[in-house]
Order: structure tokens, then sequence, then C-alpha cells
């Protein structure tokens, strides 16, 4: 009969082996992270906005000071300008209801775009172009918990979030050569505590809770962004420094590269940093961690409750310009913006068809636009040329569960993980060493369940030949999609931005993207463009709570 263990005698060499185990699974797999790497994002899978405690302002409100009907363009519908149409409508709904005006009296919204779809870079693709298959996402893939913004209109739209489906199948990092780490590739009983095991003896435990500690005090910070007291307080801003720096996300993060941030901020030992760090960036900014500002970095890691909407993003773009009652105007180029004495003149490729408005929001890429031309000499601020990420997209099926294992130097009946992230740092440590040919392979599951037939997206810097698709998954792909975008800014470090208001009435919701590049981050461009509006014409501040949960900009109630 074993003897009950008693304080004083020797403990249990069992004993040791559980507990590693059991900080392993805590540390590593308490939640399920999606966003990079379910091995590196679990770090932060807890997001500290769920201990902060949003202060909410309840007050009296001064009437609007004036209740002249205004009529406003935007140009652009993506996620930045979809928004503004969103929070201008919320604005002007709050400001009719203190002023005892009729509903819709205050304003009209015009939405330009360009494209035949509403969502800019947020859009899906079909397998096969056939629409009774599952969509896929082409470009902005995932929100995270943090993404409050998001979140509430996906609720507000009763929009379903479901889970993005990738890393299910094991994760691995390569650097051109060999796989540095690999998870397991199929998931058993006791897969998730090896990994957690291999975890510990590559990386160790302190770097992957001092990751999570950085990123969890840089969440902290951005919660302020969405707490009504704190906006309230603070006001509307006039510039992007302003706007970082209130909320200490400025230059101390903007000015230096995410390496240095990873190395002398969070101390992370070099393999962490080197492999599970820059593969985060790489895939998600296609970019390795000495080229990105450390914000980008740390964004790159905040993926707590990564999620998806059902059906795919662009569907919460498309809620928005329906809620706000705009009229939009798809497939149409705005070829011209006109200065008025008091406003603007629009003319667009529709007819030549001129409009007037008393401001403009423009939410697309300035110097690609015709308007950049002329306008540009009416600026006091000029906007700086921005370099964008030329990234390539290639969305492919195949019959092959899973990547040739003979690309990866691997033996013929040795596994290969549903993900695969890289790195490029054994070829910056080694001149001449093969650099990945992508940043990144993801599975999304089957067409469609039993087909025998897996959706596949590659990132990649440059466009891969249909003969490499062939060498990477072993024969040629059943169906490929290529898609090229101007995905995102290049996030060198800076510590300077484009101007968030270039002349009076003409806001550039794009002057947050070097700062930091995502669907959240348009949304609070387009809130910060529409308060400094909506002050100016109706008294209406941020953070200003109606009933405790009601606001214009959503930072009350859950």
């Amino acid at each position: 009969m074993p003897v009950p263990w008693r304080r004083g005698m020797p403990i249990p060499y069992p004993f040791y082996i559980l507990v590693v185990c059991t900080i392993a699974t805590l540390i590593l797999f308490t939640q399920q992270p999606e966003l990079a790497t379910r091995v590196a994002a679990s770090v932060t899978a807890l997001s500290p906005l769920a201990l902060i405690n949003f202060g909410q302002v309840k007050q009296e409100f001064a009437p609007p000071n004036d209740l002249r009907p205004r009529r406003v363009a935007i140009v652009g519908a993506g996620a930045s300008g979809s928004a503004a149409a969103f929070f201008l409508s919320r604005a002007a709904r709050e400001a009719e209801s203190r002023a005892g005006a009729p509903h819709g009296s205050l304003l009209d919204i015009v939405v330009y775009e360009r494209a035949d779809y509403i969502g800019g870079r947020t859009t899906v693709v079909y397998p096969h172009g056939n629409t009774s298959l599952r969509p896929v996402e082409l470009g902005a893939s995932i929100f995270v918990d943090a993404n409050l913004n998001l979140v509430k209109a996906a609720k507000l739209f009763g929009l379903e979030i479901v889970d993005p489906e990738f890393g299910g199948t094991g994760v691995a990092i390569w650097d051109g050569t060999e796989f540095l780490f690999m998870t397991s590739a199929e998931k058993g009983r006791w897969s998730g505590w090896w990994d957690s095991l291999a975890v510990l003896r590559r990386y160790g435990a302190l770097s992957p809770m001092r990751q999570r500690r950085a990123v969890g005090a840089l969440l902290k910070k951005f919660a302020h962004l969405y707490d009504a007291r704190w906006l309230a307080n603070r006001g509307s801003v006039a510039n992007v420094d302003e706007f970082a720096e209130s909320a200490g996300l400025g230059k101390v993060l903007t000015s230096r590269t995410g390496e240095d941030w990873a190395r002398n901020v969070v101390k992370a030992n070099a393999l962490w940093v080197d492999e599970i760090m820059e593969a985060s960036t790489r895939v998600n900014y296609c970019a390795d961690l000495n080229q990105i500002h450390a914000l980008g970095a740390a964004v790159s890691h905040a993926s707590g409750g990564a999620s998806a909407i059902s059906g795919g993003n662009f569907r919460l773009f498309e809620a928005m310009l329906k809620h706000s009652g705009a009229e939009v105007r798809l497939q149409t180029e705005v070829d011209a913006i006109e200065p008025l004495d008091r406003g603007f003149r629009v003319t667009s490729n529709h007819s030549h068809l001129s409009d007037d408005y008393d401001e403009i929001f423009f939410a697309a890429p300035w110097h690609t636009s015709p308007v950049s031309k002329t306008l540009s000499s009416h600026f006091t601020q000029p906007i700086p040329k921005q370099q964008y990420v030329r990234l390539h997209v290639t969305m492919l099926a195949t019959n092959a569960p899973h990547a040739d294992p003979l690309y990866f130097f691997r033996g013929p009946g040795e596994a290969v993980p549903g993900t695969i992230l890289t790195t490029g740092s054994t070829a910056r440590a080694h001149p001449g060493a093969a650099r990945p040919e992508f940043q990144s392979i993801s599975y999304h599951g089957e067409t469609y369940d039993g087909s025998g037939e897996w959706i596949v997206k590659i990132f990649s810097k440059a466009e891969l030949s249909n003969d490499l698709l062939a060498d990477i998954f072993g024969d040629n792909p059943t169906w490929v999609y290529r898609k090229v975008w101007d995905s995102y800014p290049v996030l060198h470090p800076t510590a300077s931005f484009p101007p968030m208001q270039p002349m009076q009435g003409f806001h550039y919701l794009a002057s947050l993207e070097p700062w930091v590049s995502t669907m959240e981050t348009q949304t609070l461009s387009a809130r910060e463009a529409v308060a400094r509006s909506v002050q100016r014409w109706w008294n209406l501040g941020l953070g200003e709570c109606r009933d405790a949960d009601q606001s214009w900009d959503m930072t009350c109630g859950k």
C-alpha cells in the first residue's frame, strides 16, 4: 500500500513532471489563439481589457449650436469610410434628439467607391468561383477581443462571429532550409502536453511570460481609446501625435524597431525573438522584426480571441453603411475635388456629375488618387508620400492534405503542419543562406465537408509560379486565384505621421495607417475625424453617455 506524502518527505519525481506540464499548459494553451501561431499567440490570450472598468460620463448636454443641414462626401467604402458614415449618422441622430429636430434633418451622406463592392481590403473569394462553397477571406482575415469597435458592431448588427479555422493541424517555423520548431500536426490526447514541453525545452518559460506581460501593458493603454470618461476628458485631437501620445502609444514605440523592443523591453531570449516573434510580424505585416516599428510588432502579438464574421468580414462594413442610411455610389471614382468658398465640389467619373459638400472624409490612399494632383496645392499640411507593402496573396485548392515533405527537405512520410510561418533571421545571420520563398502558408479546411480538397492561403512578396506551387504541394493545384494588394503601409520606425486634416473641412482617414494598420484602427481614425466635426457643428463630445449605455461613439455600455 503506497505511503501518503507528508511535509518533510522528498517530493516524488512524477510530481515535478506534473508541475512542469501544468505550468506549460497554463502559459501556452489556456485559450485557443489564432493569429500568427497558436504557440506564440497564447501569451496574450487573456486580454487585459477584461480587467478595466470603463468609466462612463453622466452629464447634462449642451444643445446643438448650429442646426443648418449639412452634406458630407466620403471617398472610399472600406473600413474607415464605412465607419465614418456609421459614426456620422449616429452623431446626427444624437444631435437631432437633443435639439428636437426631425429625424434625418441634419445630415446627408454620400459615399463614393470606385470598386463594385463594399469593404476595400476586406473581401472574400469563392473556391472555383462557386458561390455555393464557403468563402475565404482574401484580405483582412481576423479581428480580436481588444478590437472593441468591431466586436460591438458585430453584436449590434447580429452578425455571427466564428473561429477563423487555421492553425488546428499544427504550426511550424520555416527558415528556408529547415523547420526550426514544429507543433503536432495531428491533435491527440497528449499532443498539447508534448507541444507545451517542446516550447519550454526550446524557448524556456520566461520569454512567453515576458511577451505576454509587455503586450498586456500596451493593451491596457489601447483600452483608454474606448473609455468614455478618459475620452471625454481628452476631447477631440488634431493630429496623430496628439492621438498616440495621449494614450502612451507614441514615439517611444514607433521610433524604435520591433527587434529592439523585443530584446530590450520585452527581454525575450534570442530564439523566441528570431523565431516566434518574427514569424508573427512576417505573417501580419510582411516585415522582419528588424524592419517594423515596435508598435506594429506588439500589435502582431495582441491576438487574444481571434475571430471572423461568418460569410466574410466585409459584412461588418456593409452593415455600417446600411445603418448609416448613406447614399452609396459603387463603381464611381472621384476625379476631382475643388475647394469652394464654403465647402467642396466633387466631380466623379459617373457622367462627370458634380456635387457640393460641406466636408470631405477621404478614406483611400492619397497619392494613387487622381485627386491628389490638383487638391494638394491647397493643403496647409502636405500629405507625405507613403510606401505600401506589395503583398501577393495566392489562394488555391489542392488534393494534398498537407504540403509536400520533400519541398521542406523531409522524408516522404514525415509530417508537415497545416500552418507554416517563416523567419528571415537565419538568412540575416548567414549571408548566402536560403530565404523562405513565402511569408506564410495556411490550410483553411476543405472546400466542403468530405470533399478531400483543401483550401490554402499563401502570403508572399513575389508571385509564386505554378511550377513552385506544384513543388510545394507535390502536384498541381486544382484551382488558383492570385491577388496583389497594396495592403498596408511599410511600418518602418518613424517619428512623424500624415496630417489628420490637411486643410479645413478635409479629413484624411489614412493618417493613422503608418502608426498601425488594422481594421480596428481604421474605425478609430474615422471616429476621431467625426469627433472633430460634430464637436464644431453640434456641441457633441466623445464619451457622452445617455442612459448609461448610449453614445454616438459606442464608448458607453458593453
